[in-house]
């Protein structure tokens, strides 16, 4: 179960990067908030990769981890469903929405970040 989380992980990690780079366009529509996502969404691909890169057992272990990861990618496909995909909804295709939702994945981002750094510890001692 661990594992298949961990490959999970992995393998959703790389269509968020590609969701990153196709929602461009409206995390810089968002003026300040954007570009905090953004910038937030950089530091924490470093350190997925990192850890990916690392191999440590801690980050293959922790099914916490790699659950709050897949919450996160899958968030921000929906978001990108919104903004591309779905014409129905043209209501959601402003930037209030935008702004709310990076808001609240920024929050998780930084949450992510600490726990990242947090599980690197952890190894260490």
């Amino acid at each position: 179960m661990k594992k298949i989380l961990y490959y999970l992980r992995i393998t959703l990690f790389i269509f968020y990067l590609l969701c990153m780079f196709l929602l461009i366009d409206k995390v810089l529509t968002i003026n300040i908030f954007g570009t905090i996502f953004f910038i937030l969404s950089l530091i924490y691909s470093v350190f997925i990769i990192l850890s990916i890169l690392s191999k440590k057992k801690i980050f293959i272990n922790a099914i916490s981890f790699n659950i709050l990861n897949i919450g996160i990618y899958a968030y921000t496909f929906i978001i990108y469903y919104f903004a591309y995909i779905s014409s129905k909804l043209e209501i959601l295709n402003n930037n209030n929405y935008y702004r709310n939702n990076f808001i609240l994945i920024s929050i998780l981002l930084i949450t992510q970040i600490l726990y990242t750094l947090f599980l690197n510890n952890e190894e260490k001692n």
